[in-house]
């Protein structure tokens, strides 16, 4: 992974927030909000074809992000913020669809290196996280950490872990605990509320940004009208048609 794709994401993001008016350093309550009002950016939340997390293509002058809406609220958070990342970062549209290992950082392309360094960064600012952070991080922290950001307990695990807040070792076992699910037992125990985005209230699916209703693309995803060929292959392509 090139450290010069990493900062220039994550520059992005810090950028972004103050192009937006968010707080350099608080949670984004509603992530799905954020880019529709503030970014005007146009979302379309759909069950995708199995191991896609999302894409973001050419659509007018602009670009449409999908997210996989099939999956956990925290998943499709990290999702919209990459897809926002590729927008955001002026990528071209000819970006591959975003699988999950991509988004789960298996990957060394230059620009999907960048999207995840700018979805870390939007959602657990640097800033916010060296602020809390005192000393190794224990499973309660970690768990409460990303319930407070909106994130997943692992994907906060690696925040830690990027920012050099926690060495390998103790990452390596605090990862095994998270892959055997104790976090789940620790929000419980914590009392922990799962976290308000209205991500998590979307249903029926598909969902489309209101600027996008009555508009063609909805008659296409609805099987009622064509699409243009470059957006027909990549509608197909997301929704395993």
């Amino acid at each position: 992974m090139a450290v010069i794709d990493v900062n220039r994401g994550a520059k992005r993001a810090r950028e972004a927030r103050a192009q937006l008016g968010l707080d350099p350093a608080a949670p984004l309550p509603c992530l799905l909000g954020v880019v529709e009002e503030r970014a005007e950016r146009p979302v379309v939340v759909a069950p995708l074809a199995p191991g896609l997390a999302g894409a973001c293509v050419p659509f007018g002058t602009g670009r449409l992000l999908f997210v996989n809406g099939v999956q956990a609220p925290v998943r499709q958070r990290f999702t919209l913020a990459h897809e926002l990342g590729h927008a955001w970062c002026g990528h071209d549209g000819t970006v591959a669809v975003d699988t999950f290992a991509t988004l789960g950082g298996g990957t060394t392309t230059p620009y999907e290196v960048q999207a995840n360094a700018f979805a870390a960064e939007f959602l657990i600012p640097k800033a916010a996280l060296a602020e809390l952070a005192d000393g190794a991080p224990s499973l309660d922290e970690i768990t409460l950490v990303a319930a407070h950001f909106g994130t997943s307990a692992l994907m906060t695990l690696f925040r830690y872990r990027q920012l050099r807040l926690i060495s390998s070792d103790a990452c390596d076992g605090l990862k095994a605990r998270i892959d055997e699910g104790e976090h789940f037992a620790a929000a419980e125990r914590l009392g922990l509320a799962a976290f308000d985005d209205r991500l998590a209230t979307l249903d029926p699916l598909p969902y489309l940004s209101p600027v996008l209703r009555g508009t063609r693309l909805a008659a296409v995803l609805e099987g009622a009208a064509p699409a243009e060929p470059a957006l027909a292959k990549a509608i197909s392509r997301l929704l395993g048609g």
